[in-house]
């Protein structure tokens, strides 16, 4: 409509020929009464005049005024009968939906998007917000969201983190659609009045951490980078066991215990550089969520919790370009349309590493000496038919290479590919078909110093197959249903040696391949019971069967599993079941708004996990193994109660939330002393079946407002565990409950962001955690000329505590629209005061003729690390 221009001598004709000719010449449709219009005439002339200039020029003397929607609709009115006030820009009114169908329907849906009014990409996290009824929608990954109404007129409250919010008036007939745009608030941050939190407050979910695009820009830089897990790390209840650990542990769970989405497909290793760095590429991410409880009846296959990474859909008006320049790694993406109707977008982007220079400063000889790279690259195609129907395809692999000496070589990569498919079915019913793929693979090469003929490889991998579908119903607007279907197929090689060169003295051994199914069925409905009150009730069965070709040995019934108590086998051919497991698992949460704003939430959950990583150390390392539940080893089921409180009014500007959790676990895995995991083709003789518990308290401060943002959270926590074998020889400090490796009672981060103006700011951050609990020799004495050493009861030592101080400063990009290349620089440090944080202690003796045994500690990053990066985009 923006682009018709009005031509024609209109001198002393009635208003209705000048409507007339709107209506035959240019396709517009006008609505009136010819009461109200046949007393005006018009006396002018137009020559290509624009058609609002001409709509102005005409009303402009007249007792009647007009409004436009759908971009060809042309409403002529009193003005008398206008009662509203100017709430936006334009001050139109939005009509959705055809005026024929004036009071047909009761309610109707809008299906929308909220985007940036100056890039066009998708606002993640936005808040459409109708106040009178208290009803809300927050768009999702692409922007979009859905809202059901009752017909009829509404004022919508649109707003985002860090955008200028409006009011937006709107005339709903029917179902149909809308899209509003967003732009960066130009003055004080003091003045704006976000709402985004206060609805994310009354949802039913619980122990959720959300991140948007524009919160990862703002996230303080660890080492010069932005790590998305290593900033979750610093949020309630999540943890990592120190500078050298692979993933993250929840509320006191194993790293393997969190379900990792990069676009629906799981990661089984999320680190690069020993931990160091993650194997998300920030510059790909658009939104990322973390469910540490509460889990909606569509998640599974973890029981700690699942972490959901989006990538970029790409913008649709423009290619652009941007990427990093550090001390650690360089970085390179971009976005934009690749069709002429910009229907077909991409977004992709790829990092290499240059790492050995931080290595050197490590104290440990063996680490200093070590050589490490690693490279990443990772793409998304979307293609979108219209709104509500869309096809994505994502691409990620990458690769991590390091020798630790001159006798080794270790390298590992993950390979994620998926499909999806969004359909939209009917008014109220929308599909998401996922499909995914997912490979992780360990090669360990002994060099043998060397001698060729001793020299070897070891290799592990690890494949994941599923087929989802999730159906989404609105029966109406009290009432949103989620069911659907998930098919997996695992495919697990544990352990395979094999001749560095064809002349050795090396045998080729192999653990037998494992393969498995797993398929779940699950149905979730959130609704409105009393006013305030929201419930989302859900159940999620799942059935998982192990799969021949193998041989299980049967042992003596009254002994411990070991080589000397096998009395027979079992023969299982291919594909055919050799031990099945299936469960029902609950789902409840809980929402209460009280008038006074605070809001009271509650959450149960029963959650099944088929698949563990086994290790016999706290921290993970890439050649660990994963492990299919099988004959004897069951799967882990986890019981959670969450309860929390949150009010956005605590303090001006401040979001205060508090939560209480406990977890009962049983099926965990713990581990003989002494226990050998690579190439054991029998790990059931090394396992020791265990329950335990966990609970907690998390407190979280944020403020997201004014010059001044960050956040400080505190987390009391306890995880304990007791095995539950029926012999001494499987029992653990006499069958009592001991801490677990993961058991560090306070945790306290604080982050803290001053923008000293608007392109210079300043960050940092703080962590303090208790120390982990260690097992560590007490007494040591001769026997038959060797010393031997008695060790404590597990875990009854604990390391000192572990913390740090990092600190950095921005000078941001040129805040000039037009300009084509920006820049930003960071110098950031990293262990700003030094701390030699203890990665573990060991014994040893002292050179000299009176030699002692004293204990020592190996710290990591013992020094400050100053980094400088440099960001651009163009």
């Amino acid at each position: 409509m923006n682009k018709i221009t009005i031509s024609g001598n209109f001198r002393n004709v009635p208003l209705s020929n000048f409507i007339q000719t709107l209506q035959q010449d240019y396709g517009l449709k006008v609505y009136t009464k010819d009461v109200w219009i046949d007393q005006y005439s018009l006396n002018t002339t137009f020559n290509k005049n624009p058609l609002i200039r001409a709509l102005n020029s005409v009303f402009n003397e007249h007792d009647l005024t007009y409004e436009i929607f759908q971009d060809n609709i042309i409403l002529i009115f009193p003005r008398r009968m206008d009662t509203r006030r100017s709430i936006d820009e334009t001050g139109q009114i939005l009509v959705i939906g055809d005026l024929i169908n004036l009071g047909r329907y009761k309610t109707a849906t809008i299906s929308g998007k909220v985007l940036d009014g100056k890039t066009g990409d998708p606002l993640t996290g936005a808040v459409v917000f109708e106040r009178k009824l208290e009803k809300g929608a927050s768009s999702g990954k692409d922007g979009s969201f859905k809202l059901d109404l009752p017909t009829g007129e509404h004022t919508l409250q649109i707003s985002y983190m860090g955008f200028q919010g409006y009011d937006k008036k709107i005339n709903l007939i029917e179902s149909g659609e809308a899209q509003f745009e967003l732009f960066e608030e130009s003055h004080n941050l003091e003045e704006v009045t976000v709402v985004a939190d206060e609805y994310t407050a009354s949802r039913t979910q619980t122990s959720l951490v959300q991140m948007s695009s524009k919160d990862i820009k703002n996230m303080p830089l660890l080492m010069g980078e932005r790590d998305v897990i290593k900033t979750i790390t610093m949020m309630p209840g999540i943890q990592t066991v120190g500078e050298l650990s692979s993933g993250f542990n929840v509320r006191g769970g194993n790293s393997d215990q969190n379900l990792v989405l990069v676009e629906g497909s799981p990661v089984f290793n999320t680190t690069h550089l020993f931990g160091f760095l993650s194997m998300i590429n920030p510059d790909m991410v658009e939104d990322m969520r973390v469910y540490k409880g509460g889990l909606p009846a569509r998640y599974g296959e973890r029981v700690a919790s699942v972490m959901e990474v989006d990538f970029k859909d790409g913008n649709k008006d423009l290619l652009r370009f941007y990427g990093g320049l550090g001390i650690i790694n360089s970085r390179l993406a971009l976005d934009g349309p690749l069709s002429k109707n910009k229907k077909l977008t991409v977004a992709a982007g790829g990092r290499l590493s240059y790492t050995d220079w931080v290595l050197k400063q490590i104290p440990d000889k063996d680490i200093s000496r070590s050589t490490t790279n690693f490279y990443d690259v990772s793409g998304k195609l979307t293609y979108k038919f219209d709104h509500n129907n869309s096809i994505r395809f994502m691409g990620y692999k990458s690769n991590d290479e390091f020798s630790t000496s001159s006798e080794s070589i270790n390298e590992y990569g993950n390979t994620l590919f998926n499909l999806e498919v969004r359909n939209k079915w009917g008014e109220r019913l929308f599909g998401e078909a996922d499909l995914s793929h997912s490979n992780y693979y360990f090669r360990l090469t002994d060099l043998a110093s060397g001698k060729n003929f001793e020299a070897y490889y070891l290799d592990n991998k690890f494949q994941y197959n599923s087929l989802k579908y999730n159906l989404i119903w609105h029966p109406t607007p009290d009432h949103n249903v989620h069911t659907g279907i998930n098919l997996i197929h695992y495919k697990n090689n544990p352990g395979e040696i094999s001749p560095y060169s064809d002349t050795t003295i090396i045998v080729p051994d192999k653990v037998d391949a494992e393969k498995a199914i797993e398929g779940a069925l699950y149905a979730s409905d959130e609704f409105t019971v009393l006013p305030g009150v929201t419930i989302n009730l859900g159940i999620r069965y799942s059935r998982f069967s192990y799969l021949g070709p193998t041989t299980v040995l049967l042992y003596e019934e009254d002994q411990e599993k070991t080589p000397e108590t096998v009395t027979g086998t079992l023969e299982f051919g291919n594909n055919e079941a050799v031990k099945t497991y299936q469960g029902i698992d609950p789902r409840l949460s809980l929402n209460y708004e009280t008038p006074s704003g605070y809001s009271l939430k509650m959450s149960y959950q029963r959650t099944r996990q088929y698949i563990s990583q086994i290790s016999n150390s706290a921290v993970i390392s890439p050649a660990e193994i994963w492990k299919t539940s099988d004959y004897y080893l069951e799967p882990l089921i986890n019981d959670q109660l969450t309860a929390g409180i949150s009010n956005n009014n605590f303090l001006k500007n401040y979001l205060f939330t508090a939560e209480v959790y406990y977890k009962q676990l049983q099926n965990l895995i713990e581990y003989k002393n002494g226990a050998q995991i690579i190439m054991n083709k029998h790990l059931e003789t090394d396992l020791i079946p265990s329950d335990g518990f966990s609970y907690g308290l998390e407190l979280s401060l944020n403020k997201k407002l004014g010059r001044l943002t960050g956040w400080m959270n505190y987390t009391y926590s306890r995880t304990k565990r007791k095995t539950t074998g029926a012999f001494e020889e499987e029992q653990i400090n006499k069958g009592k409950y001991y801490p677990s490796i993961y058991d560090k009672p306070h945790d306290l981060s604080m982050v803290a962001t001053y923008n000293i103006s608007r392109r210079w700011r300043l960050s940092g951050n703080f962590v303090f955690v208790s120390g982990r609990p260690v097992t560590l020799p007490e007494i040591s004495y001769q026997y038959e000329g060797q010393t031997l050493v008695y060790y404590s009861d597990r875990n009854k030592y604990r390391m000192p505590p572990y913390h740090r101080f990092d600190l950095s400063i921005t000078f941001d990009e040129n805040l000039r629209r037009k300009r084509m290349w920006k820049g930003s620089w960071t110098l950031s440090v990293y262990n700003a005061y030094g701390r030699k944080n203890p990665y573990s202690v060991y014994y040893r003796k002292s050179a000299g003729i009176y030699s002692n045994t004293a204990l020592y500690k190996l710290s990591v990053i013992g020094v400050p690390v100053p980094s400088l990066t440099y960001n651009f985009t163009f």
